[in-house]
């Protein structure tokens, strides 16, 4: 069930299971953690794409899923700006007190890291723009698919934790837009990057992986090409102990379905 934030009473809880769907999203102008402005009428309906606004909160469990099942990610990639470029994702933290390292993983407040592996914009304000009686009523997560032709919320299917019953669940409700089958290891391999930090690295470095979709094999090689080390990540984020290798360069190799990508790092002492 959602986290529900507030307490409701009996005859409003019976009113609607989706209190938000049917009304006109108000509009707003954010600015993401990468200090990206974003109007939602302006950069997203006004311009023929859906908005697809996830409303949830980093303590939050069903929130967690729903991020942890990486969906929207899976979605932002097929569909957003590298993919058909016929929807935006917008991740909007709805807890004002929520912290950066709260999103990092770090905080005192938190589930997990929210911000490795996601490419689609997160917000993180203080004091919140948007009302939660307008966009997540019934508590978190509310993930807000807007139709972009009079910014009507159309759907909220947050428990929909699978790319293919996500996609579904957008396209049995009347956005205007079809979203079409979509080979999502063709848009894995457009955007699948690995950054490796620190680097160089005297003992623990850190792999960022992104835009992969599935399991991620990932090699370690020395210069004359011998594998020194491999493990599988089912993560965004591995954390990798270097301290066994000699010092000196070596070729990080990250696969998964089609996609291959190839970082340098070098180990110092």
């Amino acid at each position: 069930m959602k986290k529900i934030l507030f307490f409701f009473t009996a005859v409003i809880s019976a009113v609607s299971i989706n209190a938000q769907i049917g009304a006109t999203a108000p509009d707003f102008t954010v600015t993401d953690i990468g200090g990206n402005e974003i109007s939602l009428y302006a950069d997203i309906l006004d311009q023929g794409y859906v908005a697809i606004l996830d409303c949830s909160a980093t303590w939050c469990g069903p929130c967690w899923a729903m991020h942890d099942s990486h969906t929207l990610q899976e979605v932002h990639e097929a569909y957003g700006p590298n993919g058909t470029n016929q929807v935006r994702v917008v991740f909007y933290e709805a807890d004002a007190e929520t912290t950066q390292a709260d999103l990092e993983g770090t905080g005192p407040s938190t589930i997990g890291d929210w911000i490795t592996g996601v490419t689609y914009p997160i917000v993180n304000e203080s004091p919140l723009q948007l009302s939660g009686g307008e966009y997540w009523p019934l508590g978190f997560p509310t993930v807000n698919v807007i139709r972009p032709s009079d910014g009507v919320i159309v759907a909220d299917p947050w428990n929909q934790t699978t790319f293919e019953s996500f996609v579904a669940a957008v396209n049995a409700v009347d956005t205007g837009v079809t979203l079409g089958a979509v080979n999502v290891s063709e848009a894995d391999a457009e955007n699948a990057d690995i950054n490796v930090y620190p680097n160089p690295s005297s003992d623990w470095a850190t792999l960022s992986l992104s835009g992969f979709t599935g399991a991620v094999n990932v090699q370690v090689y020395d210069l004359l090409g011998k594998e020194v080390m491999s493990f599988t990540s089912n993560s965004f984020k591995e954390v990798v102990d270097v301290t066994s290798l000699e010092i000196g360069s070596y070729v990080v190799k990250a696969t998964s379905g089609v996609s291959e990508i190839t970082k340098r790092i070098s180990v110092i002492r």
